[in-house]
């Protein structure tokens, strides 16, 4: 939640052995389906792994043979939830973020992604504030109002004197914003590719400063 609000502000146990033994199998299963040649499949360094937001995976390396029956070299491996991405194997839009955010790729890959994600949903609820005032002339007063509620969906626990802190962050924020008249007169001419180079510089320098790296 901290670093969310950082976000948004900058851009405008371990298992028991027999459970981590059922984990392992399940992972190993999961991974050879990936494999061209399941049984040529051979696993290393296999270990339970919790990353630094709570969640458990299972991370270890495979290597099996590809589809010229040469061994391509052991890789590592990320699997939780009956799904395994393979690092440089990405098939889905979010593998990479996946992996990433295991920590089966070490501390400052988890730590870069972690503060990509946070990044990515502090400045879309700033787009989001942007566009309710250049193109749905809301007041900043109603667009700090809808950003709260957008950052409430995701943590209904938020306290009081947390959403009044935002809620002067945020009325600040557009203010200055609307200020800059050459970029309010592209969100109103440009809106999508203004939106996308918004959304990409946003994200790249939010990122920076909430991981620190």
């Amino acid at each position: 939640m901290k670093n969310l609000l950082a976000a948004i502000a900058f851009a405008f146990l371990p298992f028991s052995a027999i459970a981590a033994n059922t984990d392992f199998t399940a992972a190993q299963n999961e991974v050879k389906n990936l494999m061209k040649d399941p049984d040529s499949t051979n696993f290393r360094n296999m270990r339970s792994n919790t990353n630094t937001q709570g969640a458990k995976y299972v991370c270890g390396e495979v290597n099996a043979k590809n589809s010229y029956g040469g061994y391509v070299g052991y890789k590592p491996f990320a699997f939780r939830n009956e799904r395994a991405v393979i690092d440089g194997s990405y098939r889905a839009a979010d593998d990479l973020e996946f992996f990433s955010l295991s920590g089966c790729g070490g501390g400052d890959l988890e730590k870069l992604a972690l503060a990509n994600k946070q990044a990515k949903a502090g400045c879309d609820v700033a787009w989001g504030q942007i566009t309710d005032v250049v193109l749905f002339n809301k007041s900043a007063e109603s667009s700090a109002d809808n950003a709260i509620n957008k950052v409430k969906i995701k943590n209904p626990s938020l306290d009081s004197q947390t959403q009044q802190t935002m809620r002067t962050q945020f009325i600040a924020s557009i203010n200055a914003t609307l200020n800059n008249k050459e970029f309010v007169e592209s969100v109103k001419k440009n809106t999508a590719a203004t939106q996308a180079t918004f959304i990409k510089q946003c994200v790249t320098n939010t990122s920076k400063a909430l991981s620190g790296l």
